[in-house]
């Protein structure tokens, strides 16, 4: 099962019952945030490449798309869920242009309009322009490599979970994510609520309520001191056990690139959410 953890860290289930049967309507327009990571001010296309590059460890392009972007199987020890192949960028994205990108990561919808299962937009959903046009930016930079991984393949399993709702489209959950999404506590915790729906929420959940039999509803930070978070952060280890399995690999491959201010932000929000009158 060890591929399937992966698959939901990279495209989510429902805890919440299944999706409504009608994932056929209008596409979903996502409205950019103003809020933006730490770098989005670039003024220079240098800075705006680094920044870009920053953002593709952060969001995580490379626990799916493999460290060169070149693609992964990510069932291939689990072939009973089909093939979930994560396609080569490097070959990809030259026959995007900028505005069939932006529709794909931001909005889930592929250029030749098919039902799109796998890429986490409904988190990438909110990010800013600046943030957004820094990482197109980037993935521009990647040298054309390898060879393009064959189509997803859905296997029985994931097919019957499909159909109980357990699983549901892109679309499905970006509209899931904007309509459940985390408490907004205040001015002060306006930056961290943003970059925990982007960041965060991946994992956990629309609102942070976490995900039946995967991840913990993170209410759970209320037993950790800010300093422990950061440590959790940084890297990977919690208070229950030395292992947290994918939240450590997150931490080591992705937290680390946060900046200071950023994982503040996110600390100080989960905190005051775990914290606030239920």
């Amino acid at each position: 099962m060890r591929a399937m953890a992966f698959i939901l860290a990279c495209i989510g289930i429902s805890a919440c019952g299944p999706e409504p049967a009608d994932q056929t309507g209008p596409t979903i327009e996502s409205r950019p945030a103003a809020l933006t990571f730490d770098g989005s001010d670039y003024s220079s296309e240098a800075a705006k490449l680094a920044h870009g590059k920053r953002l593709a460890r952060v969001l995580g392009c490379q626990g799916c798309h493999g460290d060169d972007f070149t693609g992964t199987n990510v069932t291939a020890d689990d072939p009973k869920f089909g093939d979930m192949n994560a396609p080569n960028l490097t070959l990809l994205v030259p026959t995007y242009s900028n505005a069939e990108l932006e529709r794909v990561i931001r909005r889930g919808v592929p250029r030749d309009g098919r039902e799109f299962w796998f890429m986490p937009s409904e988190s990438y959903q909110f990010l800013s322009d600046s943030d957004l046009a820094a990482l197109i930016a980037h993935l521009r930079t990647l040298k054309p490599q390898g060879k393009q991984m064959p189509p997803i393949r859905i296997g029985e399993e994931l097919r019957q979970q499909s159909a109980a709702g357990i699983l549901v489209s892109s679309q499905g959950m970006i509209r899931r994510y904007r309509q459940q999404a985390p408490p907004e506590l205040g001015e002060q915790h306006a930056y961290g609520r943003r970059l925990s729906q982007i960041i965060c929420a991946e994992c956990h959940n629309s609102s942070l309520q976490g995900f039946a039999d995967f991840t913990p509803n993170l209410d759970l930070a209320g037993a950790y001191s800010a300093a422990e978070l950061e440590t959790l952060l940084t890297t990977g280890k919690g208070k229950s056990k030395p292992d947290l399995g994918l939240m450590a690999l997150a931490s080591r491959t992705r937290f680390t690139k946060l900046t200071p201010n950023e994982r503040n932000a996110i600390v100080n929000y989960v905190l005051a959410r775990a914290n606030r009158p239920q």
